[in-house]
C-alpha cells in the first residue's frame, strides 16, 4: 500500500508542475505568460524586433539623459558675470567704497567690490604696453568703479540688463560696462541643440512606434486562426486582445531597457572626453549620469509607446471591420 501511495504522489507531481504556475490562472497572469510564450517561441525575431526598438530610442533617451547637463551648462555661463560701474570723477574713494556698501541692500545683487582710482591705474599699467603714457598727463585720469556680481535669482541675461539700466540711473555712475554677447551666443546654440534634438526625439519616438505596431500587427495576423477558434468557443474581444496589449507592453518596456543600457554606454563613453574639453575652456561643466527618475521615466514612456502601437493595430477601420464580418459569420 505504501509503495502504490508513493507511485502515485510521484505522478501526481509532474501533472501539478506542467499545468503551470498559479499566477497564469487568473486573466492578466494567463495573458501575460502567453505574451512571454510568444517572445520564446519567435527569439530570432524578437531580439531583432527588441534591438530595432532600442537603437531607435536611445538618442531620445541620451538627449533626455543629457538634458540637465545642457541646463546646467546655461545656467552656469552666467554664474562668473558682472556688472562694472564706473563712477564721476567727483566721487572720491571713500564715497565709492560707501555707495559699493550701499548696494548690496539692492535687489538682485549678491556681492560687490569697490575698485579705487589707484588701483585702476595699476591694473591699466600692468594689463597695458602704453601704461607709461598716462604718467605724461599728471594726474590720474581713472575714476572709481564697482564691480557688482548678481546674486543667483539674477542669473538671466534679460535681468542683468535691468540690472544695469538701474545703475545707469545713478547720478553717481557716468557709465555701465555689460557684454553679454558671448553668453547670448553660448545659450542660443544650447537653445538650438535641445530644439534640433527635441525633433529628432520626436521623429525617432514615432519610428519606434510604427516599429511596435507594425510588429503587433505581424502577431495579428500569426495567431489569425488561433483567435477566430477561440472566438467560435465563446472567448470575448477583451480575452483576445489582451494578450496582444501586453505583447506590445513587452515590447516597449524591453525596448526602453535596451535603450537605457545604450544610453548610458555611450554617455559614460563621452564623459571623459567632454571632462577635458571643459578643463580646456576653465569650466565647471560636466556631464553628469542619469538619475534614478529619469531611468524610470524612460521605462514608463517606453511601456506607454507599445500600449500605444497595440491599441492602434487592434482597433484601427480595418480591423473592426475584420471583427464585425466575423461576429456577423
Amino acid at each position: 500500500m505504501r509503495r502504490r501511495q508513493s507511485q502515485e504522489g510521484q505522478q501526481t507531481t509532474p501533472d501539478a508542475s506542467a499545468a503551470g504556475s498559479s499566477w497564469t490562472y487568473g486573466k492578466r497572469g494567463y495573458a501575460l505568460a502567453h505574451s512571454i510564450r510568444q517572445f520564446r517561441r519567435h527569439k530570432v525575431a524578437s531580439t531583432l524586433t527588441l534591438l530595432v526598438l532600442g537603437l531607435t530610442l536611445a538618442l531620445p533617451v541620451m538627449l533626455l539623459f543629457a538634458s540637465s547637463s545642457l541646463q546646467q551648462l546655461s545656467a552656469r555661463s552666467l554664474e562668473g558675470e558682472s556688472l562694472t560701474a564706473y563712477l564721476n570723477l567727483e566721487v572720491n574713494d571713500l564715497q565709492g567704497a560707501e555707495l559699493a556698501q550701499s548696494w548690496l541692500g539692492k535687489p538682485g545683487v549678491r556681492r560687490t567690490t569697490y575698485i579705487t582710482r589707484n588701483e585702476a591705474l595699476s591694473l591699466f599699467r600692468d594689463n597695458s604696453d602704453i601704461g607709461a603714457a598716462v604718467d605724461t598727463l599728471g594726474s590720474n585720469p581713472f575714476p572709481g568703479a564697482i564691480v557688482v556680481y548678481p546674486d543667483s535669482n539674477t542669473l538671466e541675461s534679460l535681468r542683468i540688463e535691468a540690472l544695469a539700466e538701474d545703475l545707469r540711473t545713478l547720478e553717481t555712475v557716468a557709465r555701465v560696462q555689460l557684454d553679454l554677447r558671448w553668453v547670448k551666443r553660448l545659450q542660443a546654440i544650447v537653445s538650438l541643440i535641445q530644439l534640433v534634438g527635441g525633433l529628432l526625439a520626436g521623429f525617432l519616438t514615432l519610428t519606434a512606434l510604427l516599429v511596435i505596431g507594425n510588429t503587433i500587427r505581424l502577431e495579428l495576423l500569426r495567431r489569425r486562426s488561433e483567435m477566430e477558434v477561440a472566438s467560435l468557443l465563446g472567448a470575448n474581444s477583451s480575452f483576445l486582445n489582451r494578450p496582444i496589449l501586453y505583447t506590445g507592453a513587452l515590447y516597449g518596456f524591453l525596448g526602453g531597457v535596451i535603450a537605457c543600457i545604450i544610453a548610458l554606454l555611450a554617455l559614460n563613453a563621452i564623459q571623459q572626453p567632454a571632462d577635458d574639453l571643459s578643463s580646456l575652456y576653465d569650466s565647471s561643466f560636466q556631464l553628469t549620469m542619469p538619475s534614478t527618475l529619469q531611468i524610470f521615466t524612460v521605462l514608463a514612456i517606453s511601456t506607454l509607446l507599445g500600449l500605444v502601437g497595440a491599441l492602434s493595430s487592434l482597433y484601427r477601420p480595418s480591423q473592426r471591420l475584420t471583427h464585425r464580418r466575423e461576429n456577423q459569420g
